[in-house]
């Protein structure tokens, strides 16, 4: 049997196994029909027991790393042994691009798997932007003061190599108009791209993308959007949001094994984004006894080297989970706990809510203080409770993060606001 015939095979017996125990695959739609008719307890009761975390935790930080569920465990292991067993320095391409349609899919109606590129993190992602795009010594890149480091030292190094000029905006906590205003009053004839958060890993607001993409494109500006904490976190369409470029690791939200992201470029945007590192997969055709290069006609340019196929096949199995359960049935579980905790922090005394106050612009991670205790202080209360949250040191905020995702419900929701109850 040669590679390809294996694979083909080793699919099916994925199929069957990508979920535990007596629930498998075939069965686990109806698992979960079952499950909301006997009740919403019980149907949630059945997505946590999916999960491997320490049952003696509350786990409240998906923000920071996602776990993933045994569906996308048990495929990784069974790919990975595939793997293992007829070693390739190539991947089937059938199962690759399959991977991409059904990322697509969970993007929006409108996304192209031929617009998406599998990348190992939204890291990567953001130096593809940051160093593919035709700037140059004194052209200005506005962003927030409260973005990830992986967007902070891309705009440095390219400032340092290259002089380009980073302007910087206070994110506005009351008004998400207030952002759009304060963007655009940083705009210049020298500005050429707005690279900003779709959701702050500091306080979780969301930005109003489609608004600042308005503005982008009516002064010719690149407008490109670092989603690491947006994909299942909250609903969007990624073509609506009007990002030229847009980028997100999987390993969070979406539950994908680590390693794992996607590279949005929107249609005709190819040929402005050059890509910063290339090789096999990169171009449709190459010789360099000709001095020919052909770059490949899809996102796939920014694609590279031998992978590991098993993080990306196993990938395919997280996006099934997500849509099993229904991204919306997702966003509506986790908000309602995000807001509990909110509405709930309202009445402990000292706590400094940070996160949006504009409802529609709050996602499933928040953000707080507390007069006269440090993060340091509240984090380590927290872990003596066994629960675990993020500290927030961006943008100088010094608070603390937290994450609610479908493994949670309302007694950890309870067990942190009686533990900050303690504290205060």
């Amino acid at each position: 049997m040669n590679r390809k015939e294996f694979l083909k095979g080793m699919a099916a017996v994925v199929g069957s196994l990508a979920v535990p125990g007596s629930v498998r695959a075939a069965d686990f739609h109806s698992a979960l029909q079952d499950a909301a008719t006997a009740g919403d307890a019980a149907f949630w009761k059945l997505i946590r027991d999916e999960f491997v975390l320490d049952p003696g935790w509350s786990y409240l930080n998906f923000g920071g790393l996602g776990t993933c569920p045994m569906p996308v465990l048990n495929s990784f292991w069974e790919w990975t042994r595939t793997e293992e067993r007829a070693p390739s320095a190539g991947h089937d391409e059938k199962i690759w691009w399959d991977v991409k349609e059904r990322l697509a899919r969970l993007l929006g109606p409108t996304c192209r798997k031929e617009d998406l590129a599998l990348i190992s993190c939204a890291t990567e992602g953001l130096n593809a932007i940051i160093n593919g795009l035709p700037l140059k010594k004194g052209d200005e890149v506005i962003t927030s003061t409260h973005e990830h480091v992986a967007v902070n030292v891309g705009l440095l190094n390219r400032m340092q190599r290259d002089g380009i000029v980073l302007r910087l905006f206070e994110p506005d906590l009351v008004r998400a108009q207030g952002n759009v205003e304060r963007i655009n009053g940083l705009v210049s004839p020298r500005t050429r791209l707005i690279l900003v958060s779709h959701v702050t890993c500091t306080t979780g607001q969301l930005f109003p993308a489609p608004e600042i993409a308005a503005l982008a494109r009516s002064r010719n500006i690149w407008f490109a959007l670092d989603g690491a904490q947006a994909p299942v976190c909250v609903p969007f369409d990624i073509v609506d949001t009007g990002a030229d470029f847009y980028t997100s690791s999987t390993h969070k939200w979406l539950m994908g094994p680590k390693r794992t992201g996607f590279l949005y470029v929107r249609q005709g945007m190819l040929d402005t984004l050059r890509p910063v590192t290339a090789g096999a997969y990169s171009s449709e055709r190459n010789d360099i006894t000709k001095l020919d290069l052909a770059l490949h006609p899809t996102a796939q340019r920014y694609e590279y080297g031998t992978q590991n196929d098993a993080l990306f096949f196993a990938l395919g199995a997280a996006i099934d989970f997500v849509q099993t359960i229904g991204p919306s049935r997702i966003w509506a579980h986790n908000h309602a706990l995000a807001e509990k905790f909110y509405k709930g922090l309202q009445g402990i005394a000292g706590a400094e809510i940070l996160s949006p106050q504009e409802d529609a612009y709050r996602t499933a991670m928040i953000s707080f203080r507390m007069k006269d205790r440090t993060y340091s202080q509240i984090n380590e209360q927290l872990a003596k409770a066994k629960i675990r949250v993020r500290p927030v040191t961006e943008g100088g905020l010094n608070c603390i993060r937290v994450s609610f995702h479908i493994c949670n419900h309302d007694p950890e929701v309870d067990a942190i606001l009686d533990a900050l109850h303690t504290l205060a």
